[in-house]
């Protein structure tokens, strides 16, 4: 595979994409539009309107803003204004999905956040010597941050902690290099 065919793969699998927008307001379309046609199929019955009759609505629209509220509707034109500022951003602007690269010559290697965390934790905990569950890494795409509970009169040393990670992400080549961020807590663990 050429190299911009395996960018172009690496950016689709760290990025979210844009189908749940679409399907968001697809499904508000559909469902005003079902609406609509309900109304008018009870009006070619001869049934009474649901809410109102088409002409009603059209008539109400029509006569706007007519004698409602003022701040009524400044509020709902702020409300739809920033609602269709959500989607737009929504829509060109890519999310990061919870997912590192790893480097592999050749192909596309990706890595979940979750298994890169597990990783992490358990050089911690080899690094500070301490037990399960005294270490707690977070991951976001530019940061790592990893807090330690030692055990109870065991000093632990935060740089050779923080010398032991940044190796593992070197051996792991993972791309973006984040920034590693190492917290000893003050209260310790007994006897673990």
């Amino acid at each position: 595979m050429r190299t911009g065919q395996n960018e172009a793969i690496r950016e689709r699998e760290l990025t979210s994409g844009r189908s749940p927008a679409a399907i968001v307001i697809a499904t508000l379309v559909i469902l005003l539009c079902g609406y609509a046609l309900f109304e008018a199929a009870l009006k070619a019955l001869g049934q009474d309107p649901l809410i109102a009759t088409p002409e009603t609505w059209w008539t109400w629209i029509s006569l706007l803003p007519g004698d409602l509220n003022p701040l009524g509707l400044v509020a709902t034109g702020l409300a739809a204004m920033l609602l269709g500022l959500v989607f737009l951003t929504h829509g060109t602007r890519r999310g990061r999905l919870a997912r590192h690269s790893m480097g592999c010559d050749g192909a596309v290697l990706i890595v979940d956040d979750q298994v890169l965390a597990a990783a992490l934790a358990r050089r911690a905990r080899i690094e500070a010597s301490v037990g399960p569950g005294q270490v707690l890494v977070v991951i976001s795409h530019e940061r790592i941050d990893v807090q330690i509970r030692p055990t109870s009169g065991t000093p632990i040393v935060p740089a050779v902690v923080l010398s032991g990670l940044e190796e593992e992400l070197r051996i792991n080549a993972v791309e973006p290099m984040p920034v590693i961020n190492v917290r000893v807590s003050e209260s310790g663990v007994i006897g673990q």
